[in-house]
């Protein structure tokens, strides 16, 4: 799925690279097509670079895996608080050359490298009132992308049924506020293990501060299913038919048993009643809810701000880095 901001023009050109292999490009994205594996990859070559040398950002010295700072282990605390931002505030020329490169890595990150929402959305939610902690960030970020500039994302063909992963972090951001988190893919029918590239990854702090960790999950359940109910309409209107509700997975138990009505609520008649909007439509069997444990949640990348060393584990299930290059004209 292709995101082209508005005012851009749309140009496209195909040509046949090999026998059974076409690209052709839309807004910059290079679609290449390989009909014997039956995928589609989209690469933005050249991207990063042109962006780098816009900001006049050198590749850092030491390679940069993470593009964001990962958040350090309390020990001995329940809640890992993130501690409040106490450093110098920006002057406005600052302040605009952070939104800018916001606006440009929001760009490719929302139609090739999903790895950077969690980071883009942090530094977006403070930009007005920057400070220099904000600045670093986005230095780190354009250390991270010159790390890996050549993103990519694949799609394998499927049955076109749509499925999400939801995650939450809870009170993992400044003013108490928590993170909801959804990754959204097409897979197979009662294939739950069939990984392909993401047609939409969700990663926005929580409007409402958060009363647990449960109610953070049941958050981004309602996050995710908000945004799966139009995408499930659009499938089907393209002629993709959904048969049965679309499998939505969860890695806490609480907000599953809410969900399914297999919990009896207690403490939990203090959540948002915008929540029980999930069993209304898990009744209307829009929507099924599931558990599997947090390693096995894809969601879970882009809810929390993790070690460079889990970047590096995961980053290939998410995009794969390859220098593609342009098709013939």
């Amino acid at each position: 799925m292709c995101y082209v901001p508005r005012g851009l023009t749309w140009h496209a050109s195909l040509s046949v690279m090999a026998e059974g292999h076409f690209a052709c490009i839309h807004g910059g994205v290079v679609q290449q097509w390989d009909y014997t594996r039956q995928t589609v990859s989209c690469t933005m070559p050249g991207y990063i670079d042109t962006a780098l040398t816009k900001y006049q950002h050198a590749k850092p010295d030491v390679p940069q895996h993470a593009p964001y700072q990962a958040a350090p282990i309390q020990y001995g605390a329940k809640v890992q608080r993130v501690a409040a931002d106490t450093s110098a505030p920006l002057n406005p020329a600052e302040i605009k050359r952070v939104q800018d490169i916001i606006g440009t890595l929001l760009y490719y990150a929302r139609a090739i490298d999903p790895t950077l929402l969690t980071a883009l959305s942090a530094i977006a939610a403070r930009q007005a009132n920057g400070t220099r902690a904000v600045y670093d960030a986005c230095h780190q970020l354009l250390d991270y992308v010159a790390t890996h500039p050549n993103a990519g994302i694949r799609y394998k063909a499927c049955d076109m049924i749509l499925a999400v992963h939801t995650d939450a972090s809870y009170l993992s951001e400044m003013g108490g506020k928590s993170r909801a988190a959804g990754h959204f893919y097409l897979s197979n029918v009662n294939d739950e293990d069939f990984n392909n590239g993401a047609i939409l990854t969700l990663s926005s702090i929580i409007k409402h501060v958060m009363s647990s960790a449960s109610e953070a999950e049941m958050a981004a359940l309602y996050y995710g299913c908000k945004v799966a109910a139009p995408l499930r309409t659009t499938l089907e209107e393209l002629g993709h038919y959904q048969p049965k509700p679309t499998p939505v997975t969860t890695d806490n138990i609480t907000a599953l048993g809410l969900t399914m009505g297999t919990m009896t609520p207690k403490a939990s008649k203090s959540m948002d009643q915008r929540f029980h909007w999930l069993k209304c439509r898990n009744a209307q069997r829009q929507f099924t809810y599931l558990w599997r444990k947090g390693i096995l949640n894809r969601a879970d990348y882009a809810s929390k701000h993790h070690h460079p060393k889990h970047h590096q584990l995961v980053r290939p299930f998410y995009v794969f880095d390859s220098i593609a290059p342009l098709p013939s004209q």
